[in-house]
């Protein structure tokens, strides 16, 4: 049996730069002003993961909700993810209120309290992190398991740019107070590991409906911890100076997003990965069409990333010659692991060669078209002609 450590080393590389921003916690003397900078700019950092999270998740069942009113059977779908949705953002903040009651409690004695509720803070952070983290490394491992070795290196080497930024994330509350390089290094493992965790199981099993559920876990434990820092904040009274840490968190955390995006999309894979024609749809959808030997057509659909979609939740036609006087429709059939969409062709276009075909894939109320030109055989399939139409 052969082991392939290279999803390990991408999940490691992305979850270690986390140790990176944990140093600043071993500051000593800090007054009250700048650990309330730190702590704002920590709240920053948080309240864009907050954003971002919850916007990437609403988008997704806004998208199925549109598409099912158009018609396409996906209710059972929307009723799943959003169900998903609402118990993992409960969990994870009512989690953490219980968890904090339960197994961290409160510090009484007046010496002990202000650098006992640091660390609890910094747990709570790294915790939110940590499942935050799990769904980059199943992205990190999905890309992989589809063949875009390059995507994959470029997602961990952009998620641990950004990674470092969430380190300082967890170590700014605990500046001023004296904890250990072993505290520290808990701290980073529990929010660094899932990453780890998630590109070793993305690059064998991807699960859609696991990723909505970790991610809607994460949101509720950062809309927690974002509570706490606030109400830290309040106490430091640092006046002006929060909410300029504030601002410069968010913003810190926002360039850092938008360079990994934008790295993704100059330097991803936009080839074809199966032999196919491949094609860029409005920067909406990347399609691979590949025309079988067997008569038959299989779609892959890939996000603006271009990584790859579980076509089981789209709705997908075809139309070949559709600029000729008796074009054919059809839909799209998903295949049982959703890894692609295929179809028959009928029997008067076994012999077409070129063969015209439009593809389509509901995005909200659109359909995202593109038409292709595919060579009877397989071996000549390699440069798509198409005309972007959404």
């Amino acid at each position: 049996m052969n082991v392939n450590f290279q999803p390990w080393l991408l999940g490691l590389i992305a979850g270690a730069t986390i140790f990176l921003g944990l140093p600043i916690a071993r500051l000593s003397h800090v007054n009250t002003r700048t650990k309330a900078f730190l702590n704002a700019i920590s709240t920053g950092i948080l309240i864009f993961l907050l954003v971002e999270i919850t916007g990437h998740l609403i988008d997704e069942i806004e998208g199925l909700v549109e598409a099912a009113a158009q018609g396409s059977r996906g209710w059972l779908k929307i009723s799943q993810y959003g169900g998903l949705f609402i118990t993992g953002f409960s969990l994870g903040l009512l989690g953490l209120v219980f968890f904090e009651s339960r197994f961290i409690g409160s510090a009484k004695d007046e010496d002990t309290a202000p650098a006992t509720r640091a660390k609890q803070i910094a747990l709570m952070i790294a915790i939110g992190l940590g499942l935050h983290n799990l769904s980059e490394g199943l992205a990190i491992g999905q890309g992989y398991a589809a063949g875009a070795i390059q995507l994959a290196w470029l997602l961990a080497i952009g998620f641990a740019l950004h990674n470092a930024t969430e380190g300082f994330g967890i170590a700014a509350p605990l500046s001023g107070h004296r904890v250990s390089w072993g505290y520290l290094s808990l701290m980073g493992l529990i929010a660094g590991g899932p990453t780890f965790l998630g590109a070793t199981i993305g690059s064998w099993w991807v699960s859609k409906p696991t990723e909505i559920f970790c991610l809607a876990l994460a949101a509720g434990t950062i809309l927690y911890i974002v509570g706490e820092l606030l109400h830290l904040g309040r106490v430091l009274k640092g006046e002006s100076i929060v909410e300029i840490g504030l601002l410069i968190g968010f913003f810190v955390a926002m360039a850092s997003d938008f360079a990994v995006s934008a790295a993704v999309e100059v330097t991803a894979q936009h080839a074809p990965r199966h032999g196919g024609t491949f094609g860029d749809a409005n920067d909406i959808f990347h399609y691979e069409l590949v025309r079988q030997p067997e008569d038959r057509l299989l779609l892959y659909v890939n996000d603006h990333h271009n990584l790859p979609l579980d076509v089981r939740t789209l709705q997908g036609r075809w139309t070949l010659d559709p600029d000729g006087r008796t074009p054919v429709t059809g839909s799209f059939t998903p295949s049982p692991d959703g890894a692609y969409f295929l179809s028959p062709l009928p029997a008067r276009f076994h012999q077409t060669n070129p063969l015209p075909v439009r593809v389509s894939i509901l995005k909200g109320s659109d359909w995202v078209e593109m038409e292709f030109f595919l060579a009877l055989s397989p071996t000549t399939d390699k440069i798509g002609v198409s005309d972007d139409k959404s």
